[in-house]
């Protein structure tokens, strides 16, 4: 049903590993009538790492009802229980983007988090570091990429494993740049129907970073890419590009406990959102 709804002529169960897969931290939910399935949604427990520490958050994705069974208050009544649900088990936030923020918004949600969105059309010349060449990812360099992500100062606490898995998402680039043979940095543009366009993922040298995106702009008259809040080295770089700045929201939250906002400078990379 989520996948006729949401997917019709593409494969969300590839998109999403870390739910879909038997083996994955993430669960789905469903309301029944009898055997049917009327209204879904994933859910998945995420430790957010960030300068003031840690915060558990629960991600939901993939909200879906039968075309047949709208109008009945199903979904609402779905994010209830997922949101009882993941509170029990300690998450101070539930989490989610929202293709119809307005309904979210009826139902506590509001925008949180912090992003800056660059649009890049150019990368001169004289930015780019002598020695460096731009490769396809390769399985072996799994653990160099996951290093770098590590790097971020706000990001999902997520596991090597679970990074083998998400680079593998379909209609997914990614790109990796090497110096005297070793991977400096990476790229991840493009995944499935929700980032196609979009370098939402990178990690590295930002000099790296942007060789990969000097690579995707042979193809491309723009580039739409994610950064922090506190974009730091890399947006100053993209900045000498000429690219456009825009301050953007990370998602729509909904306080589960005590707390009413996520905390400053919490960023969420693309490849973990459901």
């Amino acid at each position: 049903m989520m996948t006729s709804v949401l997917r019709p002529d593409g494969d969300l169960t590839a998109e999403y590993p870390l739910v879909f897969d038997e083996d994955g931290p993430g669960e789905l939910y469903a309301l029944l009538e009898g055997d049917r399935v009327l209204s879904a949604c994933a859910a998945i427990k995420r430790e957010l790492v960030h300068p003031g520490g840690r915060t558990l958050a629960g991600f939901i994705g993939s909200v879906s009802t039968h075309p047949d069974a709208r109008g009945r208050g199903l979904a609402t009544r779905l994010l209830n229980e997922v949101e009882g649900v993941l509170g029990e088990r300690g998450c101070e936030h539930a989490l989610l983007w929202a293709d119809d923020p307005g309904f979210y918004a009826r139902r506590g949600y509001s925008l949180d988090g912090a992003e800056t969105d660059f649009l890049v059309d150019r990368v001169p010349r004289e930015l780019l570091e002598a020695g460096q060449s731009v490769r396809p990812f390769e399985p072996t360099d799994a653990a160099r990429v996951h290093e770098f992500y590590t790097w971020h100062g706000a990001r999902v606490d997520r596991s090597f494993e679970e990074t083998r898995r998400l680079l593998s998402c379909p209609r997914m680039r990614v790109l990796v740049a090497t110096h005297a043979g070793e991977v400096v940095a990476y790229v991840c543009f493009g995944r499935g129907a929700d980032l196609v366009g979009v370098a939402h993922e990178w990690g590295g040298s930002p000099e790296g970073v942007l060789a990969c995106l000097s690579v995707l702009l042979e193809h491309a008259d723009t580039l739409f890419v994610m950064a922090p809040g506190e974009s730091g080295p890399m947006g100053e770089l993209l900045d000498s590009c000429g690219a456009i700045r825009a301050a953007g929201r990370l998602g729509m939250t909904k306080p589960l406990g005590q707390r009413k906002s996520l905390p400053a400078g919490v960023f969420v990379w693309g490849l973990d959102s459901i």
